[in-house]
Order: structure tokens, then sequence, then C-alpha cells
């Protein structure tokens, strides 16, 4: 266990490391900034590439459906459009009805017994019934210990 002046010293040794931290990221930007300053943005033709090879990988150019291949963008996004407006319709369905099904009632006694509050004896019983060496309740302890 640390003592309140070894706690103190923890706690301001933690705060002096994150400061340390955030400083260096800072620096770190700051850097960064100071670089793209000095040498611009080049705007090369690798760069260029790059874009236009990540555009290309990205594009749709076909896509296959039932009735053949999509190719031009207008029926590629007709077919897509379709899909999923199709896929996320809500489709109107009847309900199966119950007419002529009898359910049994209870009767307004039954429906009593039901509602009544347990009994003390009936309490009792169900606690002396139980098998004591299950999971334990919300204050750790099972029924065992008190049976």
């Amino acid at each position: 266990m640390l003592s309140e002046m070894e706690v103190f010293i923890r706690k301001s040794k933690f705060q002096e490391l994150w400061r340390i931290l955030k400083a260096k990221d800072v620096l770190i930007i700051q850097r960064s900034r100071s670089r793209w300053l000095k040498e611009g943005d080049t705007n090369s033709k690798f760069f260029h590439k790059c874009l236009k090879l990540r555009a290309s990988r990205n594009a749709i150019k076909a896509l296959r459906v039932n009735e053949g291949w999509m190719v031009s963008p207008s029926d590629v996004r007709r077919k897509v459009v379709e899909y999923f407006t199709n896929h996320v319709a809500a489709n109107g369905w009847e309900r199966p009805r119950m007419e002529g099904v009898r359910f049994d009632r209870l009767s307004v006694e039954e429906n009593n017994c039901l509602v009544a509050p347990f009994s003390l004896l009936e309490i009792e019983a169900v606690v002396r019934e139980s098998d004591g060496n299950k999971s334990p309740g919300p204050d750790g302890f099972n029924f065992r210990k008190f049976v």
C-alpha cells in the first residue's frame, strides 16, 4: 500500500509524463506544417497517377444482373436504385386471422387465485423445498446457508 506522499508523487509524475507526451505531439505537427510550407504542394505526376488509380479501382464500370451486363453509368445507377428500393420496401401481406378459433377462458375464481398475494406459509414451503445449492442471490449467499 502506498502512503499519501507516494500517491501524490506518483500523480505528479504521471501529469508530467502526459504534459511531455502532448508537447511532443504538438512539436511533430509543427514540424510537418513547417516542412509543407518550405517544400509546398508539389502536385507531382506521381500524386495524380495515384489519385487516378484509386478512382479507377473504386469505380463501378459494369454490373451483372439476371438479364446480362449493364455497362452504361445510367443503367448501372438505375439497377442499383431498383435493387435497394425493392430490398427495403415494405411488402404488404395480410395477417392471419383467428376467427372461429375458440380459446379457453379463466373463470373469475381462477383469475382471483392468480392475482392473490402469496401467504407466508406458501413462501416458507417453496424456500424449504428448493435446492439451496444454486447460484447466489444479490447478497452473494445461496439458500443452503439459511435452510
